[in-house]
């Protein structure tokens, strides 16, 4: 009988079920010919996918608290309310169920969470992909801003 317990817990063991997630990048969100409307042109196989990508936070909650749980991940740093949002298909809508750590906004991080493919208005921007945040992590390298590099010369 113990063996057959321990053959079952091994077998709905959650480590053993925790799926790796699949580390994607910005052009696997837009598969298509550039001539595609951004609407359409979503990579519907990556739809329900455990993944982690690297991006751009911008703040949907309001609060400059340094904690988030509402926010867009975009390809480019510098995404805000003054300038042209990046197309649906290269907007990532991600929410957290408790709000986490965000260090410096201007540093991209990898993001990791179940992805759906789902157009919807979220903030100032219209997204074509919903992601149900599991972690985040920090990426390995600091990024220098533009003005940074410019006085450096």
């Amino acid at each position: 009988m113990k063996n057959l317990i321990l053959a079952f817990s091994l077998l709905f063991s959650p480590s053993l079920l925790a799926e790796e997630p699949i580390s994607i990048l910005w052009h696997n969100l837009a598969p298509g010919a550039a001539d595609l409307p951004v609407e359409t042109n979503v990579n519907l196989a990556l739809d329900g996918k455990k993944v982690v990508i690297p991006g751009f936070i911008v703040p949907l909650d309001g609060k400059n608290s340094g904690y988030v749980k509402n926010f867009l991940l975009t390809p480019q740093q510098g995404a805000c309310f003054h300038k042209p949002p990046s197309p649906p298909n290269q907007l990532i809508h991600v929410a957290f169920d408790v709000p986490i750590a965000i260090p410096d906004l201007e540093q991209p991080m990898y993001v990791t969470g179940i992805l759906s493919v789902k157009s919807a208005q979220a903030g100032f921007a219209k997204t074509g992909y919903h992601l149900s945040g599991i972690e985040t992590i920090p990426y390995p390298v600091k990024v220098n801003h533009a003005e940074e590099q410019d006085h450096a010369h």
